[in-house]
């Protein structure tokens, strides 16, 4: 009985390995071209809040005013143990229930998963804010290190720009957040 049930799980871990390497996260993403990606986002995660934030926010809307979606800004990943679980909202709403997710921990991994290079496809010149003006001298310090000019740093865009599409109730209190969080209160009450 043993060995069959390790057998099983040995099958299992080697057609799970074979998918992972046959289908990865780009390919998949190709694979769904019938699919919008906040579709795909929507198999795992319970995004309700997040668009609710993100149309609330800055960067509600490109630069030529089309609505930003999931993956313009976040890498896009694949992992088809749990892409088979999410089928139907199973995996959503059995394992994970939304609100499920401690937002405070995932910060630093969701800031990871945000590639300077997905930024900067947006704001190609780190010395102008999105309205084209001149950013401040601690900014400019801050980018030239990053750029590697003026020392270095290993802050990524996300890493220093934080609360920019999204915003956790638990950062909402601070004033540099304020007309961001106006604008989410107004949008959440309107909903009720």
């Amino acid at each position: 009985m043993k060995k069959t049930g390790l057998l099983t799980g040995v099958a299992a871990f080697a057609c799970v390995s074979l998918l992972a390497v046959a289908w990865p996260g780009e390919a998949a993403a190709a694979a769904k071209k019938d699919r919008p990606p906040v579709e795909e986002c929507k198999r795992c995660h319970d995004v309700k809040q997040y668009q609710l934030e993100l149309a609330s926010s800055p960067h509600a809307v490109d630069k030529d005013k089309k609505v930003i979606s999931c993956e313009q800004c976040h890498q896009f990943h694949y992992n088809p143990v749990t892409s088979y679980y999410a089928r139907d909202e199973y995996y959503d709403k059995k394992i994970f229930p939304p609100g499920a997710f401690d937002r405070r921990k995932l910060q630093n991994n969701a800031r990871k998963a945000i590639p300077a290079e997905k930024c900067q496809a947006c704001h190609k010149d780190l010395s102008k804010n999105a309205k084209g003006e001149p950013i401040s001298e601690i900014g400019q310090l801050c980018h030239d290190a990053y750029l590697g000019k003026n020392g270095e740093t290993r802050r990524s865009c996300a890493g220093c720009h934080i609360n920019i599409a999204h915003l956790p109730e638990f950062d909402r209190d601070y004033p540099f957040n304020a007309e961001f969080a106006k604008k989410l209160a107004e949008k959440e009450g309107a909903k009720k």
